[in-house]
């Protein structure tokens, strides 16, 4: 009888358990884990580009949160919560129906801070708060997460937030210069008053806008800088600060605003060109900062041209004497020429931010209020504004054509290589309901391009076919002749219509098609790159 106490003792207390179990409906385990990855600082002047999931492809955010199941039971509309305080009362990130267990989901937090965060003049240290609920929820299950962060102040920009771990050269210590847009701010009502008053008084009510030529935009840019010669604007500036948070090191530089570049009658080469690529956005031009080692320097393009100035020959600081309007004009060309030499050579330290690209893309400026003190002094630096610019005649009948956009310098790889023409970026899968194209090479105007796409056909003519038929569903239009390998055509829509050529073949996946054309309007003027690109396609 003893032999049988234990056992029967064991399965009284199983059958316990179990009955247990149905009496509670079977509970089972709630439990979540959570794994956050967060960004180490938050720019004030580039809140709107971190609010938006659309900006850059979505790379510039608070932090992503991992949350799996690691329980026994499935769980029911689970709720991740965030706040910043101070900053962001608590709002609800992300909410999923039923997490299984085993089941993981990720949330990604793009902050919508208020735009007064651009008032910010002080950096600090900032906290979120993370909250996970579901249905049915105890409070001891519930997941509570926090991490800090810097908030820097308004002026400061860093050049990358990388970790060290992921630098790896002059490209990854620069990641975040596409950011130095958002201190372009041509909608500040001071800067738009500064414009005014320079197209008024120092180009006498001649406006580049109008008449769209490439001279006139030459004037507007040698008229900004004689307006900073005749104020007696001073060269001079701040200094980057090397800067390290936890794993991250990068190179923090405060860059004053246009308004207050303008109004403190001094600037540094980045802030000075910051302000002109203002000005020149104001008056309705395409402006562009070229970015090359220790300096930067502003211009503008158009009809496939590019013209650019040197900002910095109004002296100051030991500089020496000062430029005219047309020798800096004629020394900021020099530079271009150097600057297009060495980006064919594939130097990556020579880039160049096109700024209305970069707005189309999500990379917007801050909301300022106008200022009417700001204004006065304004006023008070119009009253040096008395002469008129050196008239600059271009060569060739008043036009004289820069040198084109950078040559080729990388290759992209698979079946149907081809060059990339320098300054070009590529897009990999840049329109999710259009999966036939799988890359687009994107010029800095946005006027040209080469498009691959991967069709699933191995019979050229079919693929082409079965190509026409996706634009129609997208409401476009695609018009071709194909001879062999080659093909050429024009494609049509609500945007205009885009000329273009191509070469095709098939690959194990069906077909590889690579096209590269331009807006019809301004196929001659990228004629040359064109070619080049077309006959490299092998």
């Amino acid at each position: 009888m003893k032999k049988l106490l234990i056992p029967m003792a064991l399965l009284v207390i199983g059958v316990w358990l179990i009955a247990g179990s149905f009496l509670t409906g079977g509970k089972g385990d709630d439990r979540l884990d959570i794994e956050i990855i967060s960004t180490p600082l938050i720019m004030p002047a580039v809140h709107k580009v971190y609010a938006n999931p659309e900006a850059l492809d979505g790379q510039y955010h608070l932090f992503k949160a991992k949350i799996t199941n690691t329980g026994t039971k499935p769980l029911e509309n689970v709720v991740i919560k965030y706040e910043v305080p101070g900053y962001i009362s608590w709002t609800d990130l992300s909410t999923a129906g039923r997490v299984i267990p085993g089941q993981s989901i990720v949330a990604v937090c793009y902050p919508v801070f208020d735009d007064r965060i651009t008032e910010k003049t002080t950096e600090s240290m900032e906290r979120v708060n993370i909250l996970v609920e579901w249905d049915g929820a105890e409070r001891k299950d519930i997941l509570e997460e926090t991490f800090s962060f810097k908030m820097l102040n308004r002026n400061d920009f860093a050049y990358s937030n990388l970790p060290a771990r992921e630098i790896s050269g002059w490209a990854d210590m620069y990641s975040n210069n596409d950011l130095i847009a958002c201190f372009v701010t041509p909608h500040d009502p001071v800067v738009k008053y500064y414009t005014q008053l320079v197209q008024q008084k120092v180009l006498k009510g001649e406006s580049a806008a109008i008449s769209r030529s490439p001279e006139q935009g030459v004037r507007f840019l040698l008229g900004l800088y004689e307006a900073t010669r005749m104020s007696k604007m001073v060269y001079s500036g701040t200094k980057g600060i090397p800067s390290t948070l936890e794993d991250v090191q990068t190179l923090i530089q405060h860059i004053r605003l246009p308004r207050e570049v303008i109004t403190g009658n001094t600037g540094l080469c980045i802030e000075l060109s910051v302000l002109y690529a203002s000005a020149l956005s104001s008056a309705g031009l395409n402006p562009v900062i070229f970015l090359i080692p220790g300096h930067a320097y502003p211009g503008f393009h158009m009809q496939g041209q590019y013209f650019v100035i040197e900002p910095t020959g109004i002296g100051g600081e030991g500089l020496g004497g000062i430029q005219t309007a047309e020798e800096a004009f004629q020394s900021g060309m020099k530079q271009l020429e150097e600057f297009l030499q060495a980006s064919r050579m594939g130097d990556p330290r020579y880039t160049f931010i096109d700024i209305h690209a970069l707005n189309a893309r999500g990379v917007v400026s801050m909301n300022l209020e106008d200022n009417e003190f700001m204004r006065k002094k304004v006023d008070e630096i119009a009253l040096n504004f008395t002469d008129r610019p050196a008239r600059t005649q271009l060569a060739g009948g008043g036009r004289q054509p820069a040198p084109t956009p950078p040559t080729p310098s990388n290759r992209f790889p698979g079946p149907l290589s081809f060059i990339i023409p320098a300054g070009w970026q590529t897009f990999h899968q840049p329109s999710p309901q259009f999966p036939l194209l799988i890359a687009q090479v994107v010029s800095p105007d946005q006027m040209a391009s080469i498009s691959v796409y991967n069709i699933p056909s191995s019979n050229p003519q079919e693929a082409l076919s079965l190509l026409s038929q996706y634009f129609l569903q997208m409401g476009l239009q695609l018009d071709y002749s194909l001879s062999g390998n080659t093909a050429q055509g024009t494609s049509s829509g609500y945007a205009g219509t885009f000329q273009w050529v191509g070469k095709i073949a098939p690959t194990h996946e069906g077909c590889r098609f690579v096209a590269v054309g331009a807006d019809s309007r301004m196929y001659n003027q990228y004629a040359s790159e064109i070619n080049n690109v077309f006959n490299s396609i092998k």
